[in-house]
């Protein structure tokens, strides 16, 4: 499997132009987004019926989340280029992916 790096790099382009935060403030950032996704994830398997949410509010705040990260990334390599970074991650991402893979159990044929 072959993670595309242009998932990440226009992103970290516009991150590169506009975002000037720094890590530690992104880190905190980060913190906040999860803790959104984790309430979104505890509404949706009703665990928090007093609320109520968005269908997709789930997708929504783990798309804060992986924009969060790039954030931290983008700022804390800022020699890196947006396309070099991206590259990387996905690198990453494959080698991690494949290791993870890698570990699970065989499915077993149906009968």
């Amino acid at each position: 499997m072959s993670f595309s790096p242009d998932a990440f790099a226009e992103a970290l382009s516009v991150f590169a132009t506009h975002e000037r935060m720094d890590p530690l403030m992104l880190l905190c950032k980060l913190t906040e987004e999860s803790g959104e996704l984790a309430e979104a994830v505890l509404v949706q398997r009703g665990y928090k019926p007093h609320k109520t949410l968005p269908a997709d509010a789930s997708i929504d705040e783990a798309a804060d989340v992986l924009l969060c990260l790039l954030l931290v990334l983008s700022r804390l390599y800022p020699e890196r280029s947006p396309a070099e970074l991206a590259t990387q991650l996905a690198e990453r991402i494959d080698s991690k992916l494949a290791r993870y893979v890698a570990r699970q159990p065989m499915a077993q044929p149906e009968h």
